[in-house]
C-alpha cells in the first residue's frame, strides 16, 4: 500500500483503487480462463492492456513487466509456436493475478478490521 499511496497521493485514493483492482481481478479471472481455453488472443490482449493501468500502482516491477510482455505476445500470433508461447505466458500471468487478488482482498479485510465504523 505504501507504493500505492505514494503513487496516488493519499490513503483514501489508494484504498478505493485497491477495491477496484480486487473487483476487476475477480471479474476478469473467469474471462481470462475462458479466453485461454478458447485461444482468444484478442480478449487476452485487451485484458492485459487494461491491467497495465493498475499494475504500476500496486505491483512489483517484475509483475508489471510480465503483464507488458504477455500483452505483447498476445498481439503478434503468426505461428503455432507463438500461440503456444502466448497461452503459456497467459496461464502463468493468470496465476500471478490470482495471487494478487488474494493479497488485495486480504489488505481490504485488514483495513476494514482496523477502521472504526462511523458513529450515527
Amino acid at each position: 500500500m505504501e507504493k500505492a499511496i505514494g503513487y496516488l497521493g493519499d490513503a483514501y485514493s489508494a484504498h478505493h483503487l485497491l477495491g477496484t483492482l480486487n473487483t476487476t481481478l475477480l471479474t476478469d479471472d473467469p474471462v481470462i480462463a475462458n479466453a485461454i481455453q478458447n485461444r482468444n488472443f484478442e480478449v487476452l490482449q485487451k485484458i492485459w492492456h487494461q491491467l497495465k493501468g493498475f499494475a504500476p500502482v500496486f505491483c512489483q516491477d517484475e509483475l508489471v513487466a510480465e503483464i507488458a510482455r504477455t500483452e505483447g505476445l498476445c498481439k503478434q500470433i503468426n505461428s503455432n509456436q507463438e500461440q503456444a508461447t502466448a497461452l503459456s505466458a497467459s496461464e502463468l500471468l493468470q496465476a500471478s493475478l490470482q495471487a494478487l487478488q488474494l493479497e488485495a482482498a486480504a489488505q481490504i479485510l485488514q483495513e476494514a478490521a482496523t477502521t472504526k465504523p462511523p458513529t450515527p
